[in-house]
């Protein structure tokens, strides 16, 4: 959880603006979770209507309220396009960890952008929130978030077999945590 005093701050990057998650944000939760490709490593349907993407933005914006997450939504500075959301959740203030996931729509894939977002939420973590642990889930196959979370420090601590159900079957997932040694 937050402390009372914390707000979610814009964080900026060279390219990218990560700012709190707003109902204003339907259109890229809808984008993300309606793509095929963009959940093949969730374990999560498909979205088929605007109702479920408000479903799920309304329990982001929630979690934020209630402080138990840092959900945001990933802007492209030049052009104001939004390109993703993701961020902290699950956070503990008593056991200092947090759980951290992440999208970026299709076309913006292999840009770069995710090392830059991920760096920057990695930071507020664990400077302003002192997080001891972040740990991120990750089914197999999904090369480009394990590079990803391995390029930042996290390494492998655990496989887990038929953790998680969805899409009428069961798929393993790995964690992949970075300890902070404060």
């Amino acid at each position: 959880m937050i402390s009372d005093n914390n707000i979610i701050p814009e964080i900026k990057t060279d390219r990218i603006l990560i700012k709190e998650m707003t109902i204003e944000d339907i259109d890229v939760v809808y984008d993300f979770n309606s793509c095929a490709d963009s959940l093949a490593y969730i374990v999560r349907e498909v979205f088929t209507s605007k109702s479920e993407a408000l479903d799920k933005l309304n329990y982001f914006v929630s979690a934020n309220k209630s402080k138990t997450a840092l959900w945001c939504t990933f802007i492209l500075k030049a052009t104001g396009e939004k390109i993703g959301y993701g961020g902290l959740f699950d956070i503990s203030t008593e056991h200092k960890r947090a759980e951290i996931g992440y999208g970026i729509l299709k076309k913006f894939w292999n840009q770069g952008y995710m090392s830059e977002i991920l760096e920057s939420i990695l930071q507020f973590g664990i400077k302003e929130l002192k997080l001891h642990k972040v740990y991120g889930v990750v089914t197999p196959g999904n090369l480009a978030s394990v590079q990803l979370l391995e390029k930042n420090g996290f390494t492998k601590e655990a496989h887990l077999k038929d953790h998680s159900y969805g899409r009428g079957r069961y798929f393993d997932e790995m964690i992949y945590s970075l300890i902070v040694n404060n």
